[in-house]
């Protein structure tokens, strides 16, 4: 796939809110109570925003966090998005998803429910989950899919967590869910702080790889993956293949990807055609192509990728 070939997005990733009930130790922003952008999209804009996304041609629209439920006008922007035939994806910790609000997401447009559950117990989750509950996270995939929802399971290996996921990969396959997903953890975000206690070694990633090619014969008919780059492995992967899919901070402000400190558009400022094109130009501009270069060499760097630095004039 080739972004600059196409006219319009395939994917609008949305950071709906900054705001978040947890304080996970490998979050990637960070994100956490008390923790929303100033100048958040407002109910109006967000709406507004929606509709010209669609309006774009955008098939599909995933919206993350911080936990997007907490953003007050969820359920509006996800009326929306369903309305106006995008599919979504809702990246969620479970934490607000009750048996009451399960039954209101298998009215949307669904794609599927990403649900984090990063360990297999309470004790483990609640070592990396720092405030969330174990049981209402499962209490949420057990709901979605008694719903018919599609529900991926995210994993996120560290130190603390390791030794449970193969019982994880075994307690999703109970809960009905479709897809388990892990990856290499990211060095970004509140990660980097945190990195003694969570960063993983090749002899670890090697054990990862063998559970889950373990699991994969004997879950068949759940998809288990593994998401084979690291915060740089990926920057290298993205500079030669840009992903089709801009991220959208909760301010308004668009950038490239999280590993990256560069604004390149602002909704509140630019047309959804000039949004693609400053994006596509971003990913060719020569400071970007440094900054990976230099965080290649220097990986302590990535501490400095939120400073959201205006690219583009």
């Amino acid at each position: 796939m080739n972004i600059f070939e196409l006219d319009s997005p395939l994917m609008w990733a949305w950071h709906l809110t900054n705001e978040c009930n947890m304080l996970c130790i490998h979050c990637l922003w960070p994100s956490g109570p008390r923790m929303k952008f100033q100048e958040e999209l407002s109910t109006a804009e967000s709406l507004d925003l929606c509709k010209k996304i669609a309006d774009f041609g955008i098939p599909y629209v995933a919206l993350s966090g911080g936990e997007p439920l907490l953003y007050p006008s969820f359920w509006e922007v996800s009326r929306c998005i369903s309305d106006n035939a995008m599919q979504l994806k809702i990246e969620s910790n479970g934490q607000f998803i009750d048996k009451k609000n399960a039954v209101r997401l298998s009215k949307l447009n669904l794609k599927s429910v990403q649900i984090s559950i990063d360990g297999a117990s309470s004790r483990t989750f609640s070592l990396v989950r720092q405030g969330g509950s174990f049981e209402k996270a499962v209490s949420a995939v057990k709901y979605l899919v008694e719903e018919g929802v599609d529900v991926e399971i995210v994993f996120v290996p560290t130190q603390l967590n390791i030794n449970e996921i193969e019982k994880t990969i075994d307690l999703a396959y109970s809960l009905g869910a479709k897809a388990f997903l892990t990856q290499k953890t990211m060095y970004l975000g509140r990660a980097i702080s945190n990195w003694k206690n969570i960063g993983l070694n090749n002899e670890d990633y090697a054990y990862i790889s063998t559970v889950i090619n373990k699991k994969i014969k004997e879950y068949k008919n759940m998809k288990i993956l593994f998401y084979p780059y690291d915060s740089i492995e990926e920057l290298q992967h993205y500079i030669q293949y840009p992903p089709a899919s801009p991220l959208m901070m909760s301010n308004g402000k668009v950038i490239l990807t999280t590993s990256i400190p560069y604004v390149v558009a602002d909704v509140r400022k630019h047309s959804m055609e000039e949004i693609w094109e400053r994006y596509k130009k971003g990913w060719r501009h020569p400071k970007v192509k440094e900054w990976v270069e230099e965080v290649s060499k220097n990986p302590e760097k990535l501490s400095l990728a939120h400073n959201f630095i205006d690219l583009l004039n």
